[in-house]
C-alpha cells in the first residue's frame, strides 16, 4: 500500500471554518489543554521559545537532540568533593523514573509505594522545594526548561494525564489528557507529543504529533502519520521519530509535515552533527543521514549472532545496544549480554562505526556485570559499574571515568555494596548521582 501524506490540521483550516470552542476552558488561572486549539480559534501559535542552557541537564538525555552529552563547564573538577546529601523523601523507593536539571532544580520522577512524586530540590543544598503526587508514574516522563517541568503522569483527582508546572512552587500552569508512553520535547516554544491517531478506522497502525503551545497548553496543530514510534528528537529542524517496522521518520518541527522516511527501523534514536544514530533490539545499531535518511553505516552484534545459541545450545537473545552519549567523534554504548557472559561498554566511531574501544572484565569469574546508561562530559565518560560473584561478598557499585578516545579509566567513586546507583547527571559545575536510598552533589 502506498504511503499515506501526513495530514496537517491547519491545512484543514478552509474545510472546517471558524467553529468557536472551549472558550469556558480558564478556570482560575489554570488552563486545560482541552480548550480551543489556535487552528480553530484564529491565532497564529507562534509562541517564544523557551530558553535552555547548555550546562543544565534540561531532558533524561540531557538535550532535545538525546545526545548525553554535556560540555565540560558543565561538570566539576575532580578530585571532588561531596557538596551533599539527601536522603529520598518518599516510601519504598521502585525506581527512578526521570532526572533532569534546569534553573537550579534538581527534578526527579520517583516510582515509590504508597505513592509516587515529583520532586524538585535546590541544585545548591539539596533542600526540598516541593513535591507532587504522581499516578501511573511508572510509564511517565518528566523534563524541564523555561522555568517549567514537563511532567507525563496522572494527575490525582483529575482526568488529565499531563501536567506543566512552575519550577518555582510547583503549581500547575497547565494540564491535558497527552499520554502515550513515548517521551516529549520542545521546539520552538510548542511541546511536541505523540498521541493517539483520532482515526482508528484504518488497517494499519498509526499515531498523530500534537503540537501545543508549551506555555498555556493551547493545541497548535495534529498531524498524523504511519507506525509506532518508540523515541522522539529534535535538531537542526527535523522532528525525528524511530518506528520499528515502517522506518526512521523525520518531520518539520513547524508543521508536523513529512521530510523523508529511512528504510530501516529503530526504538531509540540520537541526533548529532547530521548523523542520526538509532537502535533496534535485537543487536542493531545504525547511522543515517539527518538530510535524507540514507544509510551511513550499520552494525549487528556479534556475541551469539547466529540464531542466540551458544556452544551447548542454550538458546539467547542477542544483544541489545543501549545508546547513552553520542558526541562528533564517537557514538558510546552498552552492549547488553542477556547470558551470564558479561555486559560491555564501549564506543564507535560516529563517521564510520568502527570500534574504538571496549571496556568490560572477562566471561569469569564475574557471573554478573554490567553498566548504567553512559553519559560523557567534556573528553569524559561517565557510567555506574555493577558486578557480582558468587560465593564471596559482592563487590560495590562505582561510578567510572573513562577517557572518551581510548576507555582507560581515570577513576571512580564506590558507593556501599547494598545501594543501587543510578546514572548520573551533570549541570552548572555540579555531578548529581542519585542512588536508591539518597541523592547526591559532588563539585
Amino acid at each position: 500500500m502506498p504511503e499515506l501524506p501526513s495530514v496537517s490540521r491547519r491545512r484543514a483550516l478552509a474545510a472546517v471554518g471558524a467553529t468557536a470552542i472551549g472558550v469556558g476552558s480558564y478556570v482560575a488561572g489554570l488552563r486545560s489543554a482541552d480548550a480551543a486549539p489556535d487552528w480553530l480559534a484564529g491565532r497564529d501559535c507562534a509562541p517564544s521559545p523557551l530558553v535552555t542552557s547548555p550546562t543544565d541537564w534540561s531532558f533524561p538525555r540531557h538535550d532535545r537532540a538525546n545526545t548525553g552529552h554535556a560540555p565540560a563547564r558543565a561538570g566539576p573538577d575532580w578530585p571532588l568533593d561531596r557538596r551533599w546529601e539527601r536522603s529520598w523523601p518518599v516510601g519504598d523507593l521502585h525506581e527512578l523514573r526521570a532526572l533532569a536539571v534546569a534553573d537550579g532544580v534538581v527534578v526527579a520522577l520517583l516510582v515509590a509505594s504508597p505513592r509516587s512524586h515529583l520532586l524538585a530540590l535546590s541544585l545548591a543544598d539539596g533542600r526540598v522545594r516541593w513535591r507532587r503526587p504522581v499516578g501511573d508514574a511508572g510509564y511517565g516522563y518528566a523534563f524541564a526548561a523555561g522555568g517549567t517541568a514537563f511532567v507525563e503522569g496522572a494527575v490525582p483527582d483529575s482526568s488529565a494525564r499531563f501536567a506543566a508546572r512552575s519550577l518555582g512552587d510547583g503549581e500547575a500552569l497547565w494540564t491535558g489528557p497527552v499520554s502515550a508512553h513515548v517521551p516529549q520535547t520542545l521546539a520552538d516554544g510548542r511541546l511536541l507529543a505523540v498521541t493517539r491517531s483520532p482515526d482508528r478506522t484504518r488497517d494499519e497502525a498509526h499515531f498523530a504529533v500534537t503540537a501545543f503551545d508549551a506555555r498555556t497548553g493551547v493545541e497548535c496543530w495534529r498531524a498524523v502519520h504511519r507506525g509506532r514510534p518508540h523515541d522522539i528528537a529534535v535538531a537542526d529542524g527535523r522532528l525525528v521519530l524511530p518506528t520499528r517496522d515502517r522506518g526512521v521518520l523525520a518531520l518539520d518541527p513547524a508543521s508536523g509535515d513529512r521530510q523523508w522516511r529511512s528504510d530501516h527501523g529503530g526504538d531509540g534514536v540520537a541526533v548529532v552533527d547530521g548523523h542520526v544514530v538509532a537502535q533496534r533490539f535485537p543487536g542493531e545499531l545504525r547511522a543515517v543521514s539527518l538530510a535524507d535518511g540514507s544509510s551511513e553505516w550499520h552494525v549487528r552484534s556479534e556475541h551469539f549472532l547466529d540464531g542466540g545459541e551458544s556452544d551447548d545450545g542454550t538458546q539467547y537473545a542477542r544483544p541489545g545496544f543501549e545508546v547513552g552519549a553520542v558526541t562528533p567523534a564517537a557514538v558510546v554504548y552498552t552492549l547488553n549480554v542477556y547470558s551470564d557472559y558479561p555486559r560491555r561498554l564501549r564506543a564507535r566511531s560516529l563517521d564510520t562505526g568502527d570500534l574504538l574501544w571496549n571496556v568490560g572484565p572477562e566471561p569469569t569469574p564475574v557471573e554478573f556485570h554490567g553498566y548504567s546508561r553512559p553519559i560523557v562530559v567534556g573528553d569524559e565518560v561517565l557510567a555506574v559499574r555493577y558486578a557480582r560473584r558468587a560465593e564471596t561478598d559482592d563487590p560495590p557499585d562505582a561510578l567510572l571515568r573513562l577517557d572518551v578516545d581510548s576507555g582507560t579509566e581515570r577513576g571512580r567513586i564506590p558507593f556501599p555494596t547494598d545501594e543501587r546507583v543510578y546514572a548520573p547527571v551533570v549541570a552548572d559545575g555540579t555531578l548529581v548521582v542519585p542512588t536508591d536510598e539518597r541523592v547526591l552533589a559532588y563539585t
